[in-house]
């Protein structure tokens, strides 16, 4: 039993790592995206509107349980800190890109 709590707290420490990881990495790459897009008028503005957020939200949700109900798997734990990024922030890197904006505030 003892070695079980150890390998658990081992896999959470993890599962944390991970998702953390995927938040920085939305930071990270929202930074670049606005010195690449500097003098663009919506380059790393809000580009996400309230059903967007909503979505993401619950997308990000959904990989999280998804992720600690399976094999807690890196890349699920990843995405879902990265639609955790995008709800927060309001904004999303490939809208961006596209200069798709679908936030009312323009």
């Amino acid at each position: 039993m003892e070695v079980f709590i150890q390998q658990l707290s081992m896999m959470s420490g993890t599962a944390v790592l991970w998702f953390v990881l995927g938040f920085v990495f939305g930071l990270v790459y929202r930074q670049a995206l606005r010195v690449i897009a500097r003098g663009r008028p919506r380059g790393a503005a809000m580009n996400i509107g309230k059903s967007d957020r909503r979505f993401r939200a619950l997308l990000g949700v959904l990989l999280l349980v998804w992720a600690i109900e399976t094999a807690w798997s890196p890349s699920l734990l990843f995405f879902s800190g990265f639609c955790f990024f995008e709800t927060m922030f309001s904004w999303c890197g490939l809208y961006a890109i596209l200069g798709r904006n679908a936030c009312p505030i323009a």
